[in-house]
């Protein structure tokens, strides 16, 4: 709240809707309410979902645009400024910024960071859909969280049957409708991952969920778009099975357990899954500081080209700030300083 608060720009409101939550949360929201007129709390009477608590802020939303920041997140000072400098320069309706990842699940990164964008560049749908098909290659495009206009959202809602994906199916499905998406390099929205963050407890009724919303999607329009469903489709059914199985090893149910295992794309699975537990449950060591601070640029203008991709240098950044303590020049950039302190 204290993130959102403090924007540059400040003509918003803050709608802290909250999820049923077992803890104090309404009632420290509604403490920050009363110093700031710009803030509505919405407690809602039963825990469904982080689609149904979005859609209960939208509508009673007065902005012109709508964005989304998660409980646990952090933005810049000036990132609502710059992502609304963009979407009226570039007449977008959606508009995005990159997201450092920071926290103790695994090592720091960006989303971005696969593709090291050094200005901003229009995301279409095709590009967008792939981004599911669970290529490393491809940015995790449904992980940003973009602001949108209240005139191309007109009607749409998120799915309330998701309770992982959520924000890309309703990006999708603008997209697939025509609204313009521009990204922008710049890193200014922290996601922190934890241990008990939803996004990585997938389960077989979360993915069944998932692969309905895709098979529900109207066909894409193009044959890159087309492409990029039957991967999307492919990779979809084939986490669904590896979901089913680990269900039936948790379950205990061996047998359905060893019929899964015939499955070969099941073998690679379940190594890729015991690699990446592995990575997670590494502990970090405290690097030296690599001195970057003659290197490392101020924002540029809103449309203007960063001197090198900015991914690498947020991500070691948000690294560091894990592990260790160190310092940077007074002469540092503040979106640095920024992500110094994101620990």
């Amino acid at each position: 709240m204290r993130s959102v608060l403090a924007q540059s720009y400040r003509n918003l409101e803050l709608i802290v809707c909250d999820d049923a939550s077992g803890d104090d949360s309404v009632a420290i929201a509604r403490a920050i309410a009363a110093r700031d007129d710009r803030v509505r709390v919405l407690p809602q009477p039963q825990n469904a979902g982080p689609a149904a608590a979005r859609n209960s802020a939208i509508e009673v939303a007065r902005g012109e645009w709508i964005a989304i920041v998660d409980s646990d997140d952090l933005i810049h000072p000036s990132r609502l400024a710059r992502l609304w400098h963009l979407a009226m320069a570039r007449d977008a309706d959606l508009v995005a910024d990159d997201m450092v990842c920071f926290g103790s699940v695994s090592a720091p990164r960006t989303i971005l960071q696969p593709l090291q964008p050094a200005m901003p560049f229009r995301l279409d749908a095709a590009q967008f859909l792939l981004s599911n098909s669970g290529d490393a290659r491809v940015p995790g495009y449904g992980y940003l969280k973009p602001m949108i206009s209240r005139r191309v959202l007109d009607a749409r809602r998120y799915d309330p049957s998701l309770r992982i994906g959520e924000d890309f199916a309703l990006v999708m499905r603008l997209l697939h409708d025509g609204a313009r998406y521009i990204v922008t390099p710049d890193p200014l929205y922290a996601y922190r991952r934890h241990d008990g963050s939803i996004s990585h407890r997938m389960t077989v009724k979360y993915m069944e969920a998932i692969l309905t919303a895709h098979r529900a999607m109207p066909p894409m329009r193009d044959a890159p778009g087309r492409l990029a469903a039957q991967r999307v489709q492919q990779h979809l059914s084939t986490a669904l099975r590896y979901e089913r199985l680990v269900a039936a090893i948790k379950s205990r149910h061996f047998g359905r357990a060893l019929r899964g295992m015939l499955d070969p794309a099941m073998i690679g699975c379940l190594g890729e899954s015991l690699a990446d537990r592995h990575r997670r449950r590494r502990p970090q060591k405290p690097q030296e500081h690599r001195e970057r601070s003659g290197e490392l640029p101020d924002l540029p203008p809103v449309e203007g080209r960063w001197p090198r991709p900015p991914a690498d240098d947020a991500a070691h950044l948000a690294a560091m700030a894990a592990v260790s303590d160190f310092a940077l020049p007074e002469t540092a950039p503040d979106w640095a300083i920024w992500l110094r302190k994101l620990a």
